[in-house]
């Protein structure tokens, strides 16, 4: 399978960055729109096989990766730093410690440089000493650009009938004007996907898109080459799978209980705990993808993407 980066403006405000999920959601619904159920199961069935139709990353910032689940300080490390410094010292080497905490990504530049070759110590000797630079929770070889901010906004519900107004919020995620994003996708038909994601940006990706949120428009489409480690990949997509070697891994889980979405059926599919994007996963197989798509049938039939796709 080809790997390739579809680029997107946003067209509207962004309650989140769609992660792979959402955007399962969004291909099934835009495939089952303008093409068709046949197509529809034809995408799905293809899961069952060596080779889909498509697998597709979370969303992201463009030219931005997450940053990997690996401590850069050990805690044996950090407990000997302690003990050797003072009481106002160790202030100052814990504040020096958040700033780790608070990375969220990489750029392209330091995922080639660094994370490839599994230089995690020469990741934290060059950013201490200010080779590389943490900004807005990204590390780059320059100040990134990039004014992230999340803004809770409120709203009132006027409903009939009812003496007092009922209040709620939802979520917004604000960028430059001139910020792109990136779905990472691996195929052998990048028609097939043109002709899905082309449509992205009159069905959305998440909640909210009849109010006009969330809405992306794909503007580009270019095929890739990363380089990849012989024995870890970079989870790009939460994800599924028993074959990780989990003791030489570095990872976090999320833990979730998801529904389908309430036009088709909003029974419960499942409580799933899944390996979150950023994780560092030492492998025993060297494969495109990890994980499988999850099928459960509460009245209708309905399906997860619990697969990782990986760098």
């Amino acid at each position: 399978m080809k790997l390739y980066k579809l680029t997107f403006n946003s067209l509207s405000s962004i309650s989140k960055l769609p992660d792979a999920q959402t955007i399962f959601g969004a291909v099934c619904c835009i495939i089952s729109f303008t093409q068709g159920e046949d197509v529809l199961e034809r995408y799905i069935t293809s899961f069952n096989t060596n080779n889909p139709l498509f697998v597709h990353s979370s969303m992201f910032i463009d030219t931005l990766l997450p940053m990997p689940k690996v401590g850069l300080i050990s805690i044996d490390e950090k407990n000997k730093n302690m003990s050797s410094l003072s009481e106002k010292e160790q202030l100052s080497y814990l504040s020096h410690l958040k700033g780790f905490k608070k990375i969220r990504y990489i750029s392209y530049d330091v995922y080639k440089d660094y994370i490839v070759d599994s230089r995690f110590n020469d990741l934290r000797k060059d950013i201490e000493s200010n080779k590389l630079k943490i900004e807005n929770g990204i590390v780059s070889k320059t100040n990134a650009d990039y004014q992230l901010a999340d803004q809770l906004v409120y709203h009132t519900n006027k409903e009939t009938n009812v003496d007092e107004d009922r209040l709620y919020y939802d979520n917004n995620q604000y960028f430059p004007d001139d910020t792109k994003f990136t779905i990472y996708v691996k195929t052998d038909d990048i028609k097939f996907v043109k002709s899905v994601f082309q449509y992205s940006q009159y069905f959305g990706f998440g909640s909210r898109v009849s109010v006009g949120k969330n809405c992306f428009e794909l503007v580009d489409v270019d095929m890739i080459q990363y380089p990849k480690s012989n024995n870890e990949v970079l989870l790009l997509s939460k994800c599924i799978d028993t074959t990780f070697d989990l003791e030489e891994s570095s990872y976090t889980l999320s833990s979730e209980t998801y529904k389908g979405s309430y036009y088709y059926s909003s029974n419960t599919i499942g409580h799933f705990n899944k390996f979150e994007e950023g994780s560092f996963m030492r492998i025993t197989e060297n494969k495109e993808y990890y994980g499988r798509l999850i099928e459960a049938d509460n009245g209708k039939k309905i399906y997860h993407y619990a697969i990782g796709f990986v760098i």
